[in-house]
């Protein structure tokens, strides 16, 4: 029995995916966005931002619009952060935190994967699925 691997649910319109299958993609970071180091180890991250279609004038004279998004990053944050490089999977992530951080890997799934999530909604980086091998016949 095969678990399906992407469900949408037409209540929320969010879309399910299997854990395996979360855990075997790839975080790849927003090549746009701006990295700048803090003192503290921390991390000022500027995601560019277009414009909304509905800011014209002269709601455009009276709403102030910044190009930018920014976000500002802890040592943790940050440190996860740089590991999101294209190159390792969510999984390795979560190992990596998991030892770096003197945590079981259980305990660093849950706040690895809800800081990838917030950083994915926040346009900082791109969660990409596993390739599929093809057939060679």
């Amino acid at each position: 029995m095969s678990t399906s691997l992407i469900t949408t649910t037409a209540q929320s319109g969010k879309s399910k995916v299997a854990v395996s299958q979360f855990l075997s993609s790839r975080p790849c970071p927003n090549t746009a966005a701006e990295r700048t180091s803090r003192p503290d180890g921390g991390t000022i991250v500027k995601v560019p931002m277009n414009r909304p279609g509905w800011l014209v004038p002269p709601l455009s004279w009276l709403l102030p619009f910044s190009e930018n998004r920014r976000l500002r990053l802890d040592a943790i944050g940050t440190q996860v952060l740089q590991m999101c490089d294209g190159d390792r999977t969510v999984e390795t992530i979560i190992e990596q935190f998991a030892v770096k951080n003197k945590l079981s890997f259980r305990e660093a799934q849950l706040p690895v994967t809800q800081f990838l999530q917030q950083m994915t909604e926040r346009g900082v980086i791109a969660i990409v699925g596993p390739q599929e091998k093809a057939d060679q016949t």
